[in-house]
């Protein structure tokens, strides 16, 4: 594929064109939607399926693809902490209550937290430091702080910048832990933000650190690039500290509807980037509805150091 065969969004630079090898290593029916994904300590790989409220595993060492475990509701966004425990947010897109569950290695999900006025729990992330779990809120223009001790939960950034101008798309929707700071997406501002936590972990004053990025997840390398899932611009996005940009797969490595992104964790694939599609359940490519995937991209560079579970 070339570069003009990659989809051209408005407000969207994708950069330079230069594909990574691109692997479906495994997939689901037209009309699944994987949302996010999470790569634990041992290597093994979560995905959240938002259509089925459910966690599904994958297992690189074997291939095997089973269920994780089940829940009440659409699942959004995953996070591990130290401990191996894997935390999931979501709900209803639009209808409140948002969730958090917490999830023990055996699959036995628990509900931590109802959050009442939540539209679209979304991202999060864990600040270990403070064992509390960051969840952007995407119709709301907040982030939430979780108490991971005891059930609890307060606004920990309230800002319109956050918030979706248009009612359609979410407005902060990833988020990161990465170099003292924390990093958010928001995608329909086409924008990066970054919030400076002091060592109590209360956050600073954001400032925009990427602009012209339709982003909706992301993950930091170890040399301080991210790669950036696009959904509706259908790619994934290298995007380097110094700002240079590199579009490294398209619909022909398989991006169509990408939405998520975690590095592996396992030397055999610790080069790699794990991406999450929708198969175009948003923006159909070409007009025709794909499969669900996880791919794998080989990348030639290991992500962040990540908590141990």
């Amino acid at each position: 594929m070339s570069a003009a065969q990659v989809p051209d969004l408005p407000g969207h630079d994708g950069g330079a064109w230069a594909p990574a090898p691109s692997e479906v290593v495994a997939s689901w029916p037209a009309g699944c939607f994987a949302e996010n994904v999470a790569v634990a300590g041992d290597g093994t790989v979560f995905v959240s399926l938002h259509s089925h409220h459910r966690v599904d595993r994958y297992r690189p060492g074997t291939g095997e693809l089973d269920v994780f475990c089940q829940l009440p509701a659409p699942a959004a966004g995953l996070a591990f902490d130290a401990a191996g425990t894997l935390w999931v947010t979501g709900g209803e897109v639009g209808n409140p209550p948002g969730y958090v569950w917490r999830v023990r290695p055996d699959g036995t999900a628990e509900e931590w937290v109802r959050i009442p006025d939540a539209l679209f729990l979304n991202g999060c992330a864990v600040l270990p430091a403070q064992a509390v779990l960051l969840v952007a809120e995407s119709l709301t223009g907040r982030v939430l702080a979780i108490d991971q001790r005891e059930p609890a939960w307060s606004t920990w950034v309230e800002d319109d910048f956050l918030r979706p101008g248009n009612a359609q798309l979410p407005g902060a929707n990833g988020i990161k832990v990465n170099r003292g700071g924390v990093w958010i997406s928001v995608t329909d501002r086409d924008a990066i933000v970054r919030i400076p936590v002091d060592a109590d972990g209360r956050p600073g004053e954001f400032t925009v650190t990427a602009e012209k990025v339709r982003a909706d997840d992301f993950a930091f390398a170890a040399s301080g690039a991210m790669y950036i899932t696009t959904h509706v611009a259908q790619t994934v996005l290298r995007l380097d500290a110094d700002g240079t940009r590199t579009t490294i797969a398209g619909p022909g490595e398989g991006a169509v509807g990408s939405t998520a992104c975690a590095f592996g964790r396992t030397p055999h694939d610790r080069l790699t980037v794990y991406v999450t599609t929708n198969g175009g359940l948003s923006l159909p490519y070409e007009g025709k509805l794909q499969d669900a995937k996880l791919l794998r991209l080989t990348v030639g560079e290991p992500g962040q150091a990540l908590p141990a579970g």
